[in-house]
């Protein structure tokens, strides 16, 4: 019996270190809740679908201009995208950006079930009006794993998203470690959030625009062309970043095809 229960303890030792790595490998997030800094944008505390507290940053659009439901990438949390919240509010673009589980103030543990599950709530009521007091179909903008949710969110969506923007989509997190760490490929089998965005591409209908440096050393190109053309969306446009690379994607030639595709909405 004594050897069942080391052998049992070792194992949920082993478990543990795997769940504790993936958290930290996956979603380096910023716990903190901070204020925004960007006028016209306010934080607000609302309760996820999972029963968790999930700080939102919003901002209300001007009359004749979307909204844009901002889903982040895994490292840091809002404050960190406050140059480029602030370069939407300015133009007078609304702002629906939320904290992921453990992320910006969120409560919970992040997995790829569970916040799929608040982003796709968060989504649903955004549209049905239950979030801003009125109905908004919104942009969905998604900033790598941020463009894994958004693929999902808009696969299930019952009411499309008026356009979509991928920031530097991966096909999976086992093809980025096969790229990256290929030793660590078997491991990626054990994951709770693969995050298979390959598998929905498919269902991507809305207009889309595809943003992907082009020396991308984390996530490949080919990744994100691989979106792209899985991709069902018959409005589709895909722009190599020159001299970008994972997280420098926003250089000034992106920005004028981000907001020219943005603007025909």
């Amino acid at each position: 019996m004594r050897w069942l229960i080391r052998a049992i303890v070792l194992l949920a030792m082993v478990i543990g270190g795997f769940v504790l790595a993936e958290r930290l490998t996956l979603y380096a997030f910023d716990p903190r809740r901070l204020p925004p800094q960007v006028p016209g944008v306010e934080d607000r505390v609302i309760e996820s679908a999972t029963g968790k507290d999930m700080v939102i940053w919003l901002a209300e659009a001007e009359p004749g201009r979307p909204t844009i439901l901002y889903l982040h990438g895994n490292a840091g949390g809002l404050e960190d995208r406050s140059f480029r919240f602030r370069n939407f509010v300015e133009r007078g673009y609304g702002l629906v950006a939320p904290g992921y589980r453990g992320s910006s103030g969120s409560a919970g543990w992040p997995v790829e079930a569970l916040i799929l599950r608040d982003m796709r709530a968060l989504y649903g009521d955004l549209v049905a009006g239950r979030l801003t007091g009125e109905p908004v179909r919104p942009i969905l903008y998604g900033e790598s794993i941020g463009a894994a949710v958004a693929i999902q969110v808009h696969a299930t969506a019952s009411v499309a998203p008026r356009a979509v923007v991928l920031e530097a989509p991966f096909t999976s997190i086992r093809d980025i470690a096969k790229d990256v760490q290929p030793e660590l490929v078997l491991l990626t089998g054990f994951l709770m959030s693969p995050w298979r965005s390959i598998d929905h591409a498919p269902a991507l209908t809305a207009p889309l625009l595809v943003l992907h440096g082009r020396n991308d050393n984390l996530v490949p190109i080919a990744q994100g062309r691989a979106i792209f053309e899985a991709a069902q969306s018959t409005d589709k446009t895909f722009v190599e970043v020159p001299n970008a690379g994972h997280i420098d994607v926003w250089k000034r030639a992106a920005q004028k095809k981000l907001y020219a595709f943005l603007n025909r909405f």
